[in-house]
């Protein structure tokens, strides 16, 4: 139920023999992620946001590419978010704090997480958004069997 209770250590695929440190987002996290998403593209209530895009994406999609977009449980939230939020260490030299007002040049920040190159940020994004929201991950058929059990245990209560 609380989140900085769930943290687990991963090595990352690509670059062993390094690891990340991730724990499961807040649910004000959560939504910050899906709102700087959002932030750059309609207004509306955070929470609702990610369904409402993919529902927004699925409506007559037929696009290769907006598939694959409809079928990565990221569409709906900002990558750097998840990062920021979700990312407790990392076995890499380079420091994870955040920096502080006086280190920001240009109004930019200039971090090792801003360093990061694609793959890195979809990866621990990705670890993270599955540490918080593992349902996300399921596949059609176990998403259905689980959404089946879901209403057995409510008729059941």
């Amino acid at each position: 139920m609380f989140a900085s209770l769930t943290q687990e250590t991963i090595p990352v695929p690509f670059d062993p023999p390094h690891t990340v440190t991730i724990r499961k987002l807040t649910g004000r996290e959560h939504d910050a992620a899906a709102e700087a998403h959002r932030t750059s593209l309609a207004g509306g209530n955070p929470r609702l946001w990610p369904a409402a895009f993919r529902r927004a994406l699925e409506h007559g999609a037929s696009d290769p590419e907006l598939l694959k977009a409809i079928a990565n449980p990221l569409t709906g939230y900002d990558r750097f978010a998840l990062v920021r939020a979700g990312l407790v260490a990392w076995s890499y030299p380079q420091s994870i704090k955040p920096l502080t007002p006086s280190e920001v040049v240009d109004g930019l920040r200039k971090d090792a997480i801003d360093d990061l190159d694609d793959e890195g940020v979809d990866f621990i994004a990705t670890e993270v958004l599955r540490l918080t929201k593992p349902g996300l991950f399921l596949s059609p058929d176990d998403a259905e069997v689980a959404r089946k059990n879901d209403s057995a245990v409510s008729i059941g209560r």
